[in-house]
């Protein structure tokens, strides 16, 4: 573009193609983004703009604004509501369940149990599928994600029941910012709110060149 349209070339243009050295050294472009402060550093520049008091906006924006913003969520989160909502469900039988599955539930039904099958259900407001994938534990002092992917989502008399395949992680890919996995074909039986303590999201997965990748854009520590 130098050479053929050097009328053209922008910064925008200059900052394009250094895009993949800039995410082999750093990672994703996100993990470096700025947007998020820009926009609300913009909202305090209109304000002092119409009040005509520029003391200090961005002591405003790094304190005073970004404790509110605390105060909403806190409040906002408190409001939740703790039922678990059921969106579709199907009546099935106990000999209908793999021998795996009535392995795991042998504690918790038996065939004389109404047992029901969901297709989704929602639980604090995070909505959970068959194939979502969900953190399971965090292995080892590195802290390394040990994944799960919903097999089924089992309703017995009032209680709901989580089926989940383990996934094995089998190392964490830098350029992609993503944690390569494999399935074992293990079930288990899994505590959704234990799950969701570590990472309160459901995630998919992504093929890329045969692999199978989960992309988590922050650090999972324990509590």
């Amino acid at each position: 573009m130098v050479e053929h349209l050097p009328d053209l070339v922008t910064p925008k243009v200059h900052f394009i193609t250094e895009y993949p050295r800039s995410i082999e050294k750093h990672g994703l472009p996100i993990l470096n983004s700025c947007l998020r402060f820009e926009a609300k550093h913009l909202y305090f520049k209109q304000i002092a703009s119409r009040a005509f008091n520029f003391k200090n906006p961005l002591l405003t924006l790094a304190k005073r604004y970004q404790l509110r913003s605390c105060l909403l969520n806190k409040t906002k989160s408190l409001s939740l509501s703790a039922v678990t909502t059921i969106r579709s469900s199907k009546l099935i039988e106990w000999c209908k369940l793999s021998h795996s599955i009535q392995h795991l539930l042998m504690k918790d039904a038996n065939k004389i149990n109404t047992i029901y099958e969901c297709s989704s259900i929602d639980y604090h407001h995070i909505n959970i599928r068959q194939g979502s994938i969900v953190v399971h534990h965090l292995a080892h002092a590195e802290e390394i994600p040990v994944f799960c992917q919903i097999y089924c989502i089992l309703k017995v008399e009032d209680k709901c029941m989580i089926i989940a395949e383990i996934l094995d992680t089998i190392s964490f890919n830098d350029k992609l910012w993503s944690y390569q996995i494999e399935l074992t074909g293990t079930l288990i039986k899994i505590d959704i709110e234990h799950c969701f303590s570590i990472f309160p999201h459901c995630l998919d997965s992504y093929v890329v060149e045969q692999s199978h990748y989960i992309n988590i854009l922050t650090r999972l520590t324990k509590k």
